[in-house]
């Protein structure tokens, strides 16, 4: 049987994208072929396009390689150059250099521009889409999977929750959880004791359970906010937003209208938006506009009317709202 002839690399890859981590797997391990074929990292050179031109990039991909192998022309950044730049990058790939690899790594290229169509003609393009906000919780399993970890769902989302759905830091927060337990099933409590929660996170926790009405939920997210010194007056602000975005979509329901409708004209992203349409059917227009109003004289006392602690006003007042709402 004949041995398979390892595939080429070919002139020039574009490799774009959403997906981040996926376009840095697919560059390192452009990198470390070329490293590896050719014996050497001399071979490898790397330009940030938002700082280097592309007559400097021609220049190197010209440059013939050191002994065997080819060299990896490496840029980074690439919807940062102009018309010109890209221009030239056109009419090299017009006749490429058979001993170089030309990788341009970024976003901003249109799928009409000339640069895209030269790529596709003389090379590869790579494109590495992000998971859908619906598929992340997938996305993250496999990602636990690799590292096995048996995730719960309620670990899952809870994760997705606290990173705001950046793949870099589910994907550091996952190798946490793969260092401190090893293999095996990760709970909620576990993302609780060993994932980072930042305060912002913390607040929407503690404005979820205002929304539903779970007064030990509410007092607890308080107490770590407030404990974490996160200052008093930002959690005004967003319980303040809040109950303001309760108020439109509570008066939308009782007046017979759209509730999703009325969320998203606030301009909350779907989720998010569907999450205040539910907690809307816990309050009533009357005890909310009580609520702002109590808040209301909160803003007076953070503000230095009463000789109050701020920390104190603010409990107190959640206190207040928790009993009329």
């Amino acid at each position: 049987m004949t041995p398979k002839k390892k595939d080429t690399l070919k002139p020039v890859y574009l490799i774009t994208g959403t997906d981040e981590t996926k376009v840095e797997k697919a560059m390192r391990r452009l990198r470390d072929r070329v490293v590896r074929d050719s014996g050497t990292d001399l071979n490898v050179d790397i330009f940030d396009a938002s700082q280097e031109t592309a007559a400097a990039v021609v220049q190197a991909a010209s440059t013939l390689p050191f002994g065997e192998g080819v060299r990896l022309v490496l840029v980074t950044s690439v919807g940062a150059w102009n018309k010109a730049d890209k221009d030239q990058i056109v009419n090299y790939l017009a006749m490429p250099s058979e001993t170089t690899c030309l990788a341009l790594v970024g976003g901003g290229i249109r799928k009409n521009e000339m640069l895209m169509k030269a790529v596709a003609d003389a090379g590869q393009v790579l494109s590495y889409e992000a998971p859908r906000p619906s598929n992340l919780p997938a996305w993250v399993q496999d990602q636990a999977d690799e590292r096995h970890l048996k995730m719960e769902p309620q670990a899952v989302r809870r994760l997705v929750t606290i990173t705001g759905s950046n793949q870099r830091a589910i994907l550091g927060e996952l190798d946490k959880l793969a260092t401190y337990l090893g293999r095996g099933k990760v709970g909620l409590e576990d993302i609780e004791e060993l994932c980072w929660v930042s305060p912002e996170v913390r607040i929407w926790d503690l404005t979820d359970s205002l929304g539903a009405r779970d007064r030990q939920a509410v007092f607890r997210h308080l107490e770590e906010l407030l404990a974490d010194r996160t200052a008093p007056a930002a959690v005004f602000f967003s319980i303040a937003k809040h109950l303001r975005n309760l108020c439109v979509v509570v008066s939308a329901s009782e007046r017979g209208e759209d509730v999703m409708g009325a969320a998203a004209e606030l301009g909350l992203k779907p989720f998010p938006a569907r999450k205040l349409a539910d907690q809307s059917r816990n309050f009533t227009a009357a005890g909310l506009q009580q609520a702002v109003q109590l808040l209301a004289d909160l803003d007076a006392d953070l503000k230095g009317r009463r000789d109050l602690r701020p920390d104190l006003a603010l409990e107190m007042a959640v206190a207040q709202i928790m009993d009329l709402v």
